[in-house]
């Protein structure tokens, strides 16, 4: 599988400079012809989960659990992100554990990603598409910014 160049991939998303969560969003909202929500979830039961999407007929939805740092939850995010940049949905691959409350919240998706496969391309990609994208956007955080996710 010959993927594109994470770098390339970013830099054609968010230029050379630094950028926000938010207009990261907003480019993906528009490339996807989607938007895209971000949901932190308290479940009594992720199961093997770090976080997911589903996609919807009319909207993309990324879960995330509360209880994890805040860079942590950027970073699952940002993996998410990926996915959905690189097109991802139709690649093969095992589903982790899943909850029967977790499997409650995918009624009427289109399509669910939360695989992870150990050395396979695609996640070995969008997990270096998270770390440089936390990065990219690190650099605009302010301490003055009470949302994160926001900013």
């Amino acid at each position: 599988m010959n993927l594109p160049s994470v770098q390339d991939m970013i830099h054609d998303l968010c230029g050379a400079g630094t950028t926000s969560m938010s207009e990261v969003l907003e480019k993906l909202s528009s490339i996807s012809d989607k938007p895209i929500n971000i949901m932190e979830v308290e479940y009594e039961s992720w199961g093997t989960l770090t976080s997911f999407k589903a996609e919807f007929d009319d909207r993309i939805n990324i879960y995330y659990p509360p209880q994890n740092s805040t860079q942590y939850k950027l970073h699952c995010i940002y993996h998410e992100l990926g996915h959905i940049y690189l097109d991802s949905l139709q690649a093969s691959g095992s589903i982790p554990d899943i909850s029967i409350e977790v499997l409650r919240e995918l009624k009427g998706a289109i399509s669910v990603s939360c695989r992870f496969l150990p050395n396979s391309p695609i996640e070995n990609w969008v997990e270096n598409f998270a770390f440089e994208m936390s990065k990219k956007t690190r650099a605009t955080k302010r301490i003055s910014d009470p949302n994160p996710f926001l900013c």
